[in-house]
């Protein structure tokens, strides 16, 4: 089944939700993240708490629908500045599927991710209760992705 991302009504006009709408359709021309997306099942809520904005992502196994505002109760929820979020797509991952620390580029990212978490700038709310969920949807969204 090919994956199909569709931008709900009324999310037309978030810049965020057309950022997250844009990464997952490249993602789903690439075979390892397409196979991420066809696992994927659940919601993720994403706030910008800078730009005062909601969306939530839908997961259903290859079907995704981006939502302005939060929809129901997400299965995980990213919390943070636009910026720390946008940077999350900038995490390189490596053939095991794993985040890439081997390159100074890598570690740039995973440092700036790492900090953002440590001063509580960024919060993803589920990561201990749905770690294969987050790791699938960081995955997903990286633009630097080795297969």
């Amino acid at each position: 089944m090919e994956p199909m991302v569709d931008l709900a009504p009324g999310a037309e006009h978030d810049p965020l939700a057309r950022l997250f709408v844009e990464l997952i359709r490249g993602a789903s021309e690439r075979d390892r993240q397409r196979a991420d997306l066809t696992r994927m099942r659940g919601a993720v809520g994403v706030v910008a708490d800078d730009a005062g904005t909601a969306l939530t992502l839908r997961f259903d196994f290859g079907r995704v629908t981006v939502h302005e505002g939060l929809v129901g109760v997400p299965t995980i929820t990213i919390r943070g500045a636009s910026d720390d979020i946008a940077a999350l797509a900038e995490l390189p991952f490596g053939a095991l599927g794993l985040p890439d620390a081997t390159s100074s580029v890598g570690r740039g990212v995973l440092r700036q991710l790492v900090g953002a978490l440590g001063r509580r700038r960024l919060k993803i709310y589920g990561l201990v209760a749905h770690p294969r969920l987050v790791l699938r949807l960081l995955r997903v969204l990286s633009k630097a992705i080795q297969d």
